[in-house]
């Protein structure tokens, strides 16, 4: 079901991402395609007849994962796709996975956190403003939410520390 992205396929995967997220969530062309270099950073696709159907882009350390990028091609959105791949991504490793979403504050937001809790993420306390990753884009709040299990926000400052040094660094 869900595999390596190929490198051939990476405009296809970042126009998916244009698509999907604001400017201020995603790196430039240059410097997204950069991190498929790096041992640490793996994208994962859901393709059907060449096409990206899905995909996730992940962080993953000895002790974490860190779910940076989830996203349905709009064709396929409201077919429980996201759900589908969402529970593929957490069968794959038994480490915890960590996310960020942007405080609940409008509708869009809160039922993004809604299909988080759908497929069993706990919505933290632990907030902090995002590092700029594309240049010329504005700081964004954002929240952690864990997978299978809360965690304390002791633990969560240590994740915030390994993204500091590596996702948002890169």
């Amino acid at each position: 079901m869900l595999e390596r992205l190929n490198k051939d396929e990476f405009e296809q995967l970042y126009a998916l991402m244009d698509e999907s997220f604001p400017p201020a969530e995603i790196r430039n062309f240059k410097g997204q395609k950069m991190l498929l270099d790096k041992p640490d950073y793996n994208v994962y696709v859901l393709r059907e007849n060449g096409e990206i159907l899905a995909f996730f882009a992940e962080w993953v350390n000895e002790k974490y994962r860190f779910l940076e990028h989830l996203a349905v091609n709009e064709k396929y959105r409201s077919q429980g796709l996201g759900s589908k791949t969402l529970q593929a991504y957490n069968a794959m490793d038994s480490k915890p996975v960590v996310l960020e979403v942007e405080p609940p504050e409008d509708e869009v937001q809160v039922r993004r956190v809604k299909f988080y809790e759908r497929n069993g993420f706990h919505l933290s306390s632990y907030s902090y403003l995002q590092p700029v990753i594309n240049e010329g884009h504005e700081q964004m709040p954002l929240v952690l939410m864990t997978y299978p299990k809360p965690l304390g926000n002791d633990t969560l400052g240590k994740v915030k520390d390994w993204l500091d040094q590596t996702v948002y660094k890169s």
